[in-house]
């Protein structure tokens, strides 16, 4: 019996790789080569995240064989991506060396191309998630006669007058025609300009009809070929009518806005070596909006003026270089022309590809390209070609080849670069600000969750209890995640617009132009709450910019950043330093697992002293934290802000339990990493195994250490949603008492709240905001330090207490009421009174209701040199 019970248990365990050969196969190549494998797994597993991994590529499941591993024997070479911060395909392909080297391209980045320069992109599957519009373009109704009447004629006589000659070559499609030139003539602009209109013999008697009868009213001056000889003809025709002028060459199935030649013109006026100059536009390869190298044939959430006016307001007058223009709509100059000649008509016939060849001929004789990202122009696209468009691209690609055997390459490079991408995250800031309206307050965060996402939701219940929506809807929310990319968010949580360059957006690579985003938000505050996973050069711009917005801004002292690089005062090897002899911090910062082992603590204190002194208000949610905050900035800019947690007012008292099992109950609440003592509960379980201690840990929660989640005197019952989903599990537990195992000086401990809600009897170390929240409940014991670094000794301290003394003890729970950013909307709706209008520097101390403790003796806030 016992022999058949082994082998269907055998039977069982290797089942599923009987029937998947493919699972098999690849378990027997990690084994085959598994000192090289391992080494991979030990460099990347940290940053890989299995969790997008799997939902991203749900198939991985079906072979048993564990994520990591499954990138690392052939995910890679499959093109997925580990996170959704990295993308596999776009490393190779930016550096081909590396391709070349056949090495696993997450762990070249990881272990050398970080600390070579070398830059990660964001996964396109994380891209994919966005729901792109889907509305499709329509051209609006070609105007009556009494609407052409009315608008500006566009000649200018004579010739040699100094203006811009706009040349529109037609041939078919009336609706894009008329839309085309309507546009162009409506648009106001400073710059002089004449619509030159060249009728390659259109097709369509509609289209010469309304030519003829514009150019009859002087609103252009036309051109008419007796007989069809296509686009490039017809552009040199329109170039060639007036040799004084420089051109702008413009599609007939495009739409212009309010100044668009002003912005255009602008690159030729201030350098005298660019020869072309090219808008932004929704199709327009390169200088495709939003997404590059693509046809965004769908309507975004505004019209098209609107969106030129954001370029303008984002991008202003910034040129990128770019190696070709693209002739939907180019300015050239004159000069340029006459220099490098007309479009190569023999080569090109009908068109596609001669803008690229001029640009190529005028880059090798010293003249420059650029793209004017401050300039939108529509382009409804090939309404000339129709269905002959791809046939006609791929012709002139093989004769660009010919005559430039370079231009493949430097066009595939520029994309791969993609330097506009600065420009197009611009402006879908702009159009995030838009779309909000003014910004109220822009929140600096990260994707960590914890404490800092609970104190961010509990401040938007408490501006929308009271009455602030229209803050709440206002705000932005910047998430910092892996490797400097960010998130984007509404603070109410809606759906933004499209905007999927924000997903490319990285502090890291992009840390140059924060002020600029900031300034197009132009919020009425800024709120940081966070630098956690900046590099120390994104920091320090990231400060720069703050102290530079001439915004207010607050900074919440949600961890010791400012102190201690590594947050926590935990040294590199997870222990308390003791906060007191600042020689340790030398070893620790320069530990390979810091990155900031070339930080000065000394420059890095002095940069945070400098941005704290430049804050309005620096927030903290402890006194513990407040004095700890003191020791960089004046003790009156420092406020004590308990978080508010409403929704704990309702919550029922727990009766104290009789266990069935005779063993005492700890309960350990939320994510348990080393900085939350995993180390110490898995020498706490070792020692209870040793010894049989009659003790059983409850850990609502969860922690990535294996030993905790697979010891015999504990129940790890995973994640909670919510602090109301943390209160039914422990009241299904019924726990003896809790157990904050937290090894650094906590700054409030949200988890703490609901075992003071229940009224369970509370431990902790006599250490930061929990010891302090502890004294002030009644119903707990705080624990003498030393007792962190001795699980044996804190297994027979639980042991010892008397529970009925502790359920005895009277709970003192005082929620905080007042929101400090609801508060602070609220005095400035009120506005000033008569007392703060008389001495304005007391306001904003007066507004946050708040005692300032005096200075303490505590050597702990002694002021750092």
């Amino acid at each position: 019996m016992a022999l058949t019970l082994s082998f269907l248990s055998t039977l069982r365990e290797y089942l599923p790789f009987l029937v998947r050969p493919r699972s098999t196969w690849l378990h027997l190549r990690w084994y085959w080569k598994g000192r090289k494998y391992r080494r991979i797994r030990r460099d990347i597993h940290k940053d890989f995240d299995d969790n997008f991994y799997l939902s991203t590529y749900p198939e991985v499941r079906r072979l048993r064989i564990g994520p990591v591993r499954h990138y690392i024997l052939v995910g890679w070479k499959e093109g997925k991506d580990p996170s959704e911060t990295f993308s596999t395909t776009a490393y190779l392909e930016m550096y081909h060396d590396v391709g070349t080297l056949g090495v696993n391209p997450f762990q070249h980045y990881l272990t050398h191309g970080r600390q070579e320069g070398r830059i990660a992109t964001v996964s396109k599957a994380r891209q994919r998630t966005l729901e792109r519009p889907s509305t499709p373009f329509e051209l609006p109704p070609v105007p009556a006669a009494d609407v052409w009447a009315a608008l500006p004629k566009r000649l200018i006589d004579p010739p040699t007058a100094p203006a811009v000659n706009v040349v529109i070559p037609v041939y078919k499609s009336l609706p894009h025609v008329a839309t085309t030139l309507h546009s162009v003539l409506a648009a106001h602009n400073e710059t002089p300009f004449e619509c030159l209109v060249v009728d390659d013999c259109s097709p369509e008697p509609e289209v010469s009809a309304l030519l003829a009868r514009l150019a009859a009213s002087g609103h252009i001056r036309l051109i008419v070929n007796e007989t069809n000889r296509g686009f490039v003809a017809s552009v040199n025709r329109g170039m060639a009518e007036n040799p004084n002028r420089d051109v702008i060459i413009l599609n007939a199935d495009t739409k212009v806005h309010e100044g668009w030649i002003d912005r255009l013109m602008t690159p030729l006026r201030d350098d005298p070596r660019i020869a072309t100059v090219t808008p932004l536009s929704n199709n327009a390869t390169i200088a495709s909006y939003p997404h590059t190298a693509t046809d965004n044939d769908y309507e975004l959430e505004v019209d098209s003026a609107t969106l030129d006016r954001l370029a303008a307001r984002a991008n202003g007058s910034t040129v990128v270089d770019v190696p070709t223009g693209v002739g939907f709509c180019m300015a050239i100059r004159r000069t340029a022309l006459a220099e490098v000649g007309l479009f190569d008509e023999e080569t090109f016939g009908l068109g596609y590809g001669e803008e690229c060849d001029f640009c190529m001929r005028a880059l090798k004789v010293g003249w420059r390209n650029v793209m004017a990202t401050g300039v939108y122009v529509r382009h409804y696209g090939s309404a000339s070609f129709g269905a002959s468009q791809v046939a006609r691209s791929q012709k002139a690609q093989a004769l660009l080849a010919a005559k430039h055997p370079d231009y493949a390459g430097r066009v595939a490079r520029h994309i791969a670069a993609d330097p506009v991408l600065p420009s197009r995250v611009l402006f879908d800031v702009a159009r995030l600000a838009e779309a909000l309206g003014s910004v109220s307050v822009l929140f600096f965060s990260h994707t960590r969750g914890g404490g800092v996402e609970t104190f961010l939701e509990n401040t938007r219940l408490s501006l929308l209890e009271n009455g602030f929506a229209d803050i709440v809807s206002r705000g932005v929310v910047i998430q910092t995640q892996r490797e400097g990319f960010i998130q984007v968010a509404a603070f109410d949580g809606r759906p933004l617009p499209y905007l999927p360059n924000l997903e490319s957006l990285n502090l890291e690579r992009h840390k140059d132009f924060l002020e600029r985003i900031i300034a197009i938000l132009d919020p009425e505050l800024c709120h940081m709450n966070s630098f956690a996973g900046l590099s120390v050069p994104s920091i320090a711009r990231l400060i720069e910019a703050l102290t530079a917005s001439n915004r207010p801004y607050w900074h919440v002292w949600h961890d010791h950043q400012p102190l201690c690089p590594r947050l926590t005062f935990l040294d590199a090897e997870d222990r308390y330093c003791g906060e007191t002899d600042v020689s340790r911090c030398v070893p620790c910062l320069a530990a390979t697992t810091a990155p900031f082992e070339w930080v000065r603590i000394s420059d890095w204190r002095d940069r945070f002293r400098a941005y704290l002194a430049n804050a309005e208000v620096v927030s903290a949610p402890s006194e513990e934290a407040a004095l700890r905050a003191r020791r960089l900035v004046d003790v009156s800019k420092v406020k004590v802000h308990p978080h508010p947690e409403p929704h704990l007012l309702d919550v029922k008292p727990l009766q104290k339990p009789t266990q069935s099992d005779g063993k005492r109950h700890i309960l350990i609440l939320g994510a348990i990493g080393p900085h939350k003592g995993a180390y110490l509960l898995h020498a706490m379980l070792q020692d209870i195994a040793h010894r049989n201690l009659p003790l059983h840990l409850e850990v609502v929660g969860y922690t990535s250490m294996r030993e905790i989640r697979t010891g015999k005197s504990v129940t790890v019952h995973g994640r909670y949603h919510g602090d109301a989903a943390a209160v039914r599990r422990i009241e299904e537990i019924k726990p003896d008492l809790c157990l904050v195992s937290s090894i650094w000086p906590e700054t409030y401990v949200f988890t703490l709240s609901v075992a003071l809600a229940l009224h369970l009897p509370t431990v902790s170390f006599d250490l930061g905001a929990q010891a302090e929240r502890i004294r002030d409940y009644g119903r707990g014991v705080v624990l003498e330090r030393h007792l962190m670094e001795d699980p044996v000794a804190l297994n027979n301290a639980l042991l010892g207490f008397d529970l009925d003394e502790l359920w005895s003890l009277p709970a003192r729970v005082d929620w905080a009421k007042a929101c400090p950013l609801t508060e602070h909307f609220k005095a400035l709706r009120r506005g000033p009174t008569p007392a703060e209008a008389a001495h304005p520097g007391a306001q904003t101390a007066a507004n946050q209701n708040v005692d300032i403790p005096a200075q303490s003796a505590d050597p702990r806030v002694a002021p750092l040199s």
